[in-house]
């Protein structure tokens, strides 16, 4: 899948048409050091599209 940027928010991420309940859920997996980080404590996921659609198409992120 191609993302129009390469890093993204969950909203963002939601538009595309993923459920924010599976986003959050991969955000806290622990394969998630590779591709989503915290802007500030409490603060939104940037997810790093690239890293997160490698990991996706492996079946590593369910």
């Amino acid at each position: 899948m191609n993302y129009p940027k390469p890093l993204m928010s969950i909203s963002e991420l939601t538009e595309l048409g993923f459920s924010r309940d599976y986003l959050k859920r991969i955000v806290h997996h622990k394969q998630a050091v590779k591709f989503a980080n915290r802007t500030s404590r409490g603060g939104k996921f940037i997810i790093d599209t690239e890293e997160f659609e490698k990991l996706r198409k492996r079946g590593i992120l369910i």
